[in-house]
């Protein structure tokens, strides 16, 4: 169950719709990005789509270090429930931590794009 659960939340967050325009999708972000006039804008919020892959990489190695040693160990008969929700607390830390940094990634987009640049790239 624990690896359905991680299957879904990844994808929920960085491949639920292939054509959606948010931070959590940025191969179409950057795409959108591409279009903004303003040379510099264009360039720190490509580099910022970079750093949301980057982020999402990082999450799915993460996540995926912590089910496989989940399930190494869940298969063991002496295994404890305490000790296999241990093994999962790295996963819960690393998905707030990566959540507020999404959160600080729109928040400099926001600052580097006029009102009318955001619309046309979330619009």
């Amino acid at each position: 169950m624990p690896v359905l659960v991680t299957i879904a939340t990844i994808n929920f967050f960085f491949h639920s719709d292939p054509e959606a325009v948010s931070f959590l999708n940025p191969e179409v972000l950057r795409a959108r990005c591409m279009e903004i006039e303003d040379i510099d804008k264009r360039e720190r919020a490509v580099k910022l789509t970079e750093e949301l892959q980057q982020l999402a990489r990082q999450y799915e190695k993460a996540v995926v270090a912590t089910v496989e040693a989940y399930i190494a160990e869940s298969v063991k008969w002496e295994s404890s429930a305490n000790g296999l929700i241990e093994l999962l607390k790295p996963w819960d830390s690393t998905r707030a931590r990566t959540l507020q940094e999404i959160v600080g990634v729109r928040q400099s987009m926001r600052e580097i794009l006029t009102v009318e640049q955001w619309n046309r790239v979330f619009g």
